[in-house]
């Protein structure tokens, strides 16, 4: 089971999906669509598609801006209230289980290294967590911020979420 696509994850970021055109697995675009649209989807069919088994939920690309911009938001629950932590990606990366020894703060693949030489650890960090958000070991919640969660097993389970900090927490 894909749990992000079938488990029906309880964000609004699971509601929109990203499904290329099945003959070609490509995204059918305008002529005149603006290269910023044009990069953004490329961006996915390169990148995400081979990571979400073909289609790809919203909350996907709003993780990938995450790890971009070069921190994590991460919630214990969903309310103004909460306890809400930010830190680097690299940190986090390391306490949900990517431990590579090396401190690189920046994380790729090509996202801080363009043009720069290719650093594996790094491809590894946004590999990982995309691993894990597409096995449903973790959601963005509807302020894009992350929750550590046990997917369901089967279409109609629930939901479950790990209330413990990811310093206290290893999930991969």
């Amino acid at each position: 089971m894909n749990p992000l696509f079938h488990g029906r994850p309880p964000y609004d970021g699971y509601q929109e999906w990203l499904t290329p055109n099945p003959l070609t697995g490509r995204f059918d675009l305008q002529a005149a669509a603006p290269m910023d649209t044009r990069l953004f989807f490329a961006r996915i069919e390169e990148l995400l598609l081979p990571l979400y088994q073909g289609r790809v939920p919203m909350a996907a690309t709003y993780l990938d801006d995450r790890i971009k911009a070069g921190f994590i938001v991460y919630a214990q629950g969903d309310e103004p209230n909460d306890t809400v932590n930010v830190v680097p990606v690299a940190e986090f990366a390391e306490k949900v289980g990517v431990h590579d020894g090396t401190g690189h703060q920046d994380v790729c693949p090509r996202l801080n290294c363009s043009g720069k030489q290719h650093v594996a650890a790094e491809h590894r960090i946004w590999v990982h967590l995309h691993h894990l958000h597409a096995s449903g070991r973790l959601l963005l919640n509807n302020h894009d911020a992350i929750r550590l969660t046990i997917p369901p097993h089967a279409p109609g389970e629930a939901w479950q979420f790990v209330s413990a900090s990811p310093s206290e927490e290893h999930v991969g």
